[in-house]
């Protein structure tokens, strides 16, 4: 009598799960940790909007209330698991915006904080190294769109059944 010994390679689903999960929390903490500040001081978060000199002053109010909510609400639905393919969009898409705000800024010259984690007027001037930051932040935010579509592929991939 043959037994057969059935070993489970790196791609087992459950693996898989595991690890998105950490990528989950990963994520959902990195935003629901920069939305606390900004939603502690609105008042220092709309003045760091403003150091930017990108958006009109009329939206910076707007922003500056409304931004914060977006990253906790974003961040918490990352952790718990919510709207996964929406959540892990709003999280790359408003990093990539975040980083063209950088990188315009300081191409522009402007000597400002970021006020990505803290709104804290007297911490460290952005630099380049901030961009990267930022960019070591998105890296794992797009790795995350095939770890996702091999656990659970979004209704435009599904085969219909006939």
């Amino acid at each position: 009598m043959r037994t057969f010994v059935v070993m489970k390679n790196s791609s087992n689903p459950e693996w898989i799960e595991w690890l998105w999960r950490l990528v989950r929390l990963v994520l959902g903490g990195i935003f629901i940790y920069a939305s606390i500040d900004k939603i502690l001081h609105p008042a220092q978060f709309a003045q760091a909007i403003v150091n930017y000199k990108i958006l009109p002053r009329v939206m910076v109010n707007f922003f500056a209330i409304t931004l914060p909510w977006v990253e906790l609400i974003g961040g918490t639905f990352l952790i718990v698991g919510i709207f996964e393919w929406a959540s892990v969009t709003l999280y790359n898409g408003l990093m990539i915006v975040f980083m063209v705000a950088i990188a315009t800024s300081l191409a522009r010259g402007l000597n400002i904080t970021c006020g990505c984690f803290t709104v804290d007027p007297d911490v460290g001037k952005m630099n380049w190294f901030t961009f990267l930051r930022d960019l070591s932040m998105l890296i794992p935010g797009l790795a995350a769109y095939p770890l996702l579509f091999r656990l659970r592929r979004p209704p435009i991939f599904k085969q219909r059944q006939v």
